[in-house]
């Protein structure tokens, strides 16, 4: 009775050592990719009488006249990595509530506004394929020249960074795709041009309905044709549909900021139950300046395509790691639950 006794507990100690084991190997796959190197990149901005903070200028330039910045990459830590990164510039593009420094300019709306006229990025250490090297304790000069070119902007802000891009690790998953993990460093550079002298009304278009996380939203653009930044910060919305109702309604966030002469894309939820139908809707959204309606028209070849493209999906074939690791952990609890189970009723029919 004891030798069955002490293999119960047996089977209880492996059970929970298991379990153990489980959740350390998933702390451990989480954490590996954080801690591939203790090498990072540190950049340094020289000072300069442009210099509004670490990391950022603002310059208002002149004809005929260059501004050059000075940049120093350094590889810093314990580790013996090299560091590889590719510097370009970008423009500030925003989006819902978010601002991002992107080399796509597809949604900008004058080439005036593109950061990358102005700036030419040179340094002895580019390679062939624009990369820089950075050895171990090493560091890098990278020089940033600011002109004007022949038909500059006028009035406002041209918002810019140089980005230093850099491939953290390379995995590459079952389907032998590839996925890269990249991080990404800044320097900001504001261009002041004259004051504006007028604004302009946002304008809203391109509007669709999606489905997102099994909720229905409506998305637009927002155009902000003013050469500054804008924001949309807690304007009031109400969208209601051909038949007078009102689907949607609410407040945006208290940071929406529309970046100079983009257009950036919004979203906003339904209401619970909303029917979409053909005909014409109304958007209304009201800042502190004014209210703004828009119409736009939705058609049966819309909602059908709506339905199309939002149709139910059968997750199951979109099991992640996290997924599986939680049915293993399922399993291992019942069994240890069980042989708890178990082992108590065969003790209480021996005390009996």
């Amino acid at each position: 009775m004891n030798h069955t006794f002490k293999h119960r507990n047996s089977f209880l100690r492996i059970s929970v050592l298991l379990l153990l084991l489980t959740l350390i190997s998933n702390t451990n796959i989480r954490n590996a990719n954080a801690d591939e190197t203790t090498n990072s990149l540190k950049l340094t901005l020289r000072e300069t009488e442009y210099k509004i903070s670490d990391n950022t200028l603002s310059i208002s330039p002149e004809k005929e006249t260059a501004y050059t910045v000075e940049i120093f990459l350094e590889n810093v830590g314990s580790g013996d990595s090299s560091i590889v990164v590719t510097p370009y510039t970008s423009t500030a593009l925003s989006r819902e509530s978010a601002i991002i420094y992107s080399d796509d300019l597809t949604l900008l709306l004058d080439d005036k506004y593109n950061f990358s006229n102005y700036a030419l990025i040179e340094s002895e250490a580019l390679d062939d394929d624009d990369q820089i090297e950075i050895l171990p304790n090493e560091s890098v000069l990278v020089t940033v020249t600011i002109t004007l070119p022949e038909e500059p902007a006028r009035e406002g802000t041209v918002m810019g960074a140089i980005n230093f891009s850099q491939i953290m690790g390379l995995e590459t998953a079952e389907d032998s795709v590839g996925i890269k993990s990249v991080y990404e460093s800044l320097i900001f550079i504001n261009l002041l041009f004259s004051e504006v002298e007028e604004i302009k009304d946002v304008v809203y278009e391109d509007f669709s309905f999606v489905a997102l996380q099994d909720m229905a939203n409506l998305q637009f653009y927002a155009l902000n044709y003013n050469p500054i930044l804008g924001n949309l910060n807690n304007a009031l919305y109400e969208l209601i549909n051909p038949n007078g109702e009102t689907i949607a309604s609410g407040e945006l966030a208290d940071s929406v900021l529309l970046t100079p002469l983009t257009k950036s894309r919004m979203q906003i939820p339904l209401i619970d139950d909303s029917e979409l139908i053909e005909g014409e809707y109304r958007l209304t959204i009201e800042t502190t300046r004014k209210a703004i309606t828009t119409t736009f028209s939705y058609e049966k070849e819309d909602l059908d395509n709506f339905k199309k493209e939002n149709r139910p999906t059968n997750t199951a074939d979109v099991q992640t790691n996290n997924q599986i690791l939680i049915w293993i952990i399922f399993v291992l609890v019942a069994a240890l639950a069980a042989a708890v189970i178990y082992i108590f009723k065969s003790k209480r029919k021996r005390e009996g």
